[in-house]
């Protein structure tokens, strides 16, 4: 059975747990968290959550991790059959990590943890977002999945990583990004009601609320 390692904080981490139970993959949870220790680094070499354990060693990674259960796994697919589709589907996935996720990101610490704000950040986060929506609206066809007509993996990507931008962009700007995107709201309502979805976001939801009781 393969085993995943990570935490339901991470939205990465929560990339790959859904993608395992849209496909119905048996799997076994094994809590870690980022970590530094050597040990740790032999399963993740960068130590970042997730990475899973597989008959043939560890991976890390969740791209590829989804790569992976995709090709062991084909049966529900999460990408399209035609090659063009498959890659503007990783493009969008690609897009949602790195202009989306990657900025807000520079502000987790502070908004999760209750590290100082930095004004630098505060000020340019704001904007890369802004650049990043509407980069994601050219790309994203909502149709009424955000490939086209088929749930696949750009859809879990995008509706996690809009869950930790919105948990970021609410407190720090009071800014709401789904009131001036009503594609992109309606999208992430029908994305969040799927039965998986709903699993995962609630397991997400058990972990912040036990750390808002600790602060």
């Amino acid at each position: 059975m393969l085993k995943l390692h990570g935490i339901a904080l991470s939205n990465y981490y929560n990339i790959v747990k859904q993608a395992m139970l849209e496909k119905g993959i048996a799997f076994e949870e094994v809590s870690a968290p980022p970590s530094q220790d050597m040990s740790f680094l032999a399963k993740s070499p960068m130590g970042k959550i997730p990475c899973i354990e597989t008959p043939e060693g560890f991976l890390s990674e969740s791209l590829a991790i989804a790569e992976y259960l995709e090709e062991t796994h084909p049966t529900p697919s999460l990408l399209p059959g035609d090659a063009y589709q498959r890659a503007k589907t990783r493009e969008i996935i690609k897009c949602a990590e790195l202009y989306l996720d990657g900025p807000a990101r520079r502000l987790l610490g502070h908004v999760i943890f209750g590290a100082p704000l930095s004004q630098q950040a505060h000020e340019e986060v704001r904007p890369a977002l802004e650049k990043g929506m509407a980069a994601l609206k050219r790309m994203a066809r909502f149709d009424p999945w955000v490939a086209g007509s088929e749930f696949s993996l750009a859809d879990i990507a995008l509706l996690h990583i809009m869950g930790l931008v919105l948990a970021i962009t609410k407190p720090v700007y009071d800014w709401d990004m789904l009131e001036q995107e009503p594609e992109l709201a309606d999208w992430m309502q029908r994305a969040a009601a799927r039965e998986h979805s709903q699993t995962v976001i609630a397991a997400q939801q058990k972990v912040r609320d036990a750390m808002a009781k600790k602060s």
